[in-house]
């Protein structure tokens, strides 16, 4: 030690360099540090003779400015260079170059192990979250084929989209984020904390003291962003609503010039989302630095007040103390951090899990009874059956009875709005009787599952259905796995052989989403081919035939009864050439059966027939 001594005197004393003495700081195994004094430092070491040689005792070293005035331009550099290379040897024990020794011949498996480790737990994390996610997306998806129409359109389609996507991913990233915190903020905090009560109980409440303050910085914040988020979500839904309804019409909405119109009501909802998704960040953005603010200013605290306690001599604390519990306050503070951000994202993550759980809440469609699969014979009876929309004032379906036999071929007639469609979903139970009930071959339809009832009937909705795809694969959904010949003949009789000639990939002809590159007709004569390729005792065409020129209808009828005949057929319309062949006619104004017959006697007695055939025909129905 090159420097000069005072107050020497026995073992234990304080060891004094003075500025401008070159010095040369060991702990008995290496050099701490050597070279000169800068000015204003003054270095003290508890030290302990061994054969006459000063050495240091453990408790670390402090360097304050001379004559107890801190020096804080020379005392940072000094004090972190000092303090971390005397803490390394303290801490493990040997010199830094056996350190560096061991590290040198383990670092390579070290890093292996680091690595194989740290991939083992992002994989294992990865299939936790990819499988929660692929849980709920497959739970909504389930509950949204069961819900009824009613909760369907309560909701929208464009908002089940944004709740099966962005809520759910919103809520799959939330939980991965505090699934790998779980563990780790709880280990940071209250290992922080008891680390630093062993050193020194009084700084540790410093320590402690700077959790409530982020909490209270967390709670305002929490508060402000979970409006925020439900505002910005609501107009996600609008906005993908507003979408919707332009590629859907995109051509009416370029016939009357309305792109301008339709754009600025998206561009209006994009900016109220985007405005409130931004002041949410913002609000999120303010816990870092706050935060920040607060670390430092409770690490400042710390060493004044552990710089104070030294010097005055009013407790044993040493300067590797006071670095230690610098360094818990790091590692609370990471924890406190940790859970402010999950505190901040939980609103977000309400938010969506509301939105998800008014799916999950959704009373859907009644159960019916499970039984065993068997084949209709093709009766049907409703019973005084009546059917009554939510919220409606008026029954679509009032009081209505009809027996119809099996093999029977009838039709159900009326203008607009008389009930028919309505009659056609509750024979499918897709919606369920108010008052009354359906049976079919002489057994209520509620005791019947829904599965078997509409496995036994095959039906043409009034809208129809096309599918991405091919052609094969539209008309092969009526009887999954049929053979080609099978395919050819539906179509045949559907009248699409002549379409289908035209075509040079022929079956596997390509259709866009929704059957766009296909006519209306077409649409109708595909659909019409699906229904007919499945084998059922039961056929309904729900006003299928009203794309088709009247010679087409009449040339695919005359097929069709061929194709079914022996069947039960059920044919809504509002033509009366689709009605006047049928066994028997069922008339329908307003939800009320108003009368039933064959062609000859309606047209002899029933008013709203009459009226019917004269505005088709042209004649005069008496």
């Amino acid at each position: 030690l090159d420097g000069r001594l005072s107050g020497l005197d026995k073992v234990g004393h304080d060891l004094h360099f003075r500025a401008g003495h070159v010095v040369a700081l060991h702990d008995g195994q290496r050099v701490l540090y050597k070279g000169d004094l800068p000015q204003g430092v003054h270095v003290a070491a508890d030290v302990a003779l061994h054969d006459g040689v000063p050495g240091f005792l453990p408790g670390g070293l402090l360097v304050t400015g001379d004559a107890g005035e801190r020096s804080p331009e020379a005392l940072p550099v000094f004090f972190i260079f000092v303090i971390v290379a005397h803490g390394v040897d303290k801490a493990l024990g040997q010199s830094v170059d056996h350190v560096r020794h061991h590290q040198g011949r383990g670092r390579p498996a070290h890093r292996l192990d680091g690595l194989a480790a740290l991939l083992a737990g992002r994989k294992i994390s990865c299939d936790v979250v990819a499988g929660f996610n692929a849980d709920l997306r497959t739970d909504v998806f389930s509950l949204v084929n069961n819900m009824t129409f009613e909760e369907f359109n309560a909701i929208g389609a464009a908002a089940l989209l944004s709740r099966s996507t962005y809520d759910i991913g919103t809520v799959s990233w939330v939980a991965s984020m505090i699934s790998g915190s779980l563990i780790t903020i709880p280990v940071l905090f209250f290992g922080g904390v008891i680390l630093a009560l062993r050193k020194d109980v009084m700084m540790s409440l410093i320590l402690l003291l700077f959790v409530p303050a982020i909490f209270l910085i967390v709670r305002p914040i929490s508060k402000r962003i979970g409006p925020l988020h439900e505002t910005s979500d609501k107009y996600i839904d609008i906005q993908n609503d507003v979408m919707r309804e332009r590629l859907h019409g995109i051509r009416v909405i370029r016939a009357f010039n309305k792109e301008a119109s339709l754009q600025q009501k998206i561009a209006d909802a994009t900016h109220v989302m985007a405005e409130n998704i931004i002041n949410a960040n913002v609000q999120m953005g303010l816990l870092s630095p706050a935060a920040v603010l607060l670390v430092n200013l409770a690490g400042v605290a710390i060493i004044w007040l552990g710089g104070w306690r030294m010097e005055t001599g009013s407790h044993a604390i040493s300067g590797g103390d006071i670095f230690a519990i610098i360094q818990y306050l790091a590692l609370v503070a990471n924890g406190v951090l940790m859970g402010g951000f999950a505190m901040v994202m939980l609103p977000h993550a309400k938010v969506a899990a509301d939105r998800i759980g008014e799916i999950f809440h959704a009373a859907g469609m009644q159960e019916t009874a499970k039984g065993a699969e068997h084949t209709f014979r093709g009766e049907i009876a409703l019973d005084h059956v009546t059917f009554r929309y939510e919220g409606a004032s008026e029954a679509a379906v009032q009081n209505v009875s009809m027996h119809i036999l099996p093999g029977q071929k009838i039709a159900v007639i009326g203008g607009t709005g008389s009930g028919k469609s309505t009659l056609v979903q509750l024979l499918l139970s897709f919606r369920l009787p108010t008052e009354g009930q359906i049976l079919f071959d002489g057994v209520s339809a509620s005791q019947i599952d829904r599965g078997v009832i509409r496995k036994n009937i095959s039906c043409v909705l009034q809208k129809t259905a096309v599918y991405s795809g091919t052609i094969r694969h539209n008309i092969e959904m009526g009887r999954p796995g049929a053979e080609e010949t099978d395919i050819l003949e539906a179509a045949d009789i559907a009248q699409l052989t002549p379409f289908l000639n035209s075509l040079p990939e022929h079956l596997e002809h390509p259709l866009q989403q929704s059957g766009k590159n296909l006519s209306g007709g077409q649409k109708q004569r595909l659909c019409i081919a699906r229904a007919i390729l499945k084998d059922a005792p039961i056929y309904v065409f729900d006003d299928s035939f009203s794309a088709l020129d009247f010679l087409t209808e009449a040339n695919l009828r005359r097929s069709l009864n061929e194709k079914i005949q022996g069947k039960t057929q059920i044919v809504i319309t509002q033509r009366i050439t689709s009605a006047m062949n049928a066994d028997h006619i069922f008339v329908m104004d307003r939800g009320r059966l108003v009368d039933h017959g064959v062609h000859a006697e309606l047209l002899s007695r029933c008013k709203i027939y009459q009226e019917i055939y004269a505005s088709q025909t042209g004649g005069d129905a008496k």
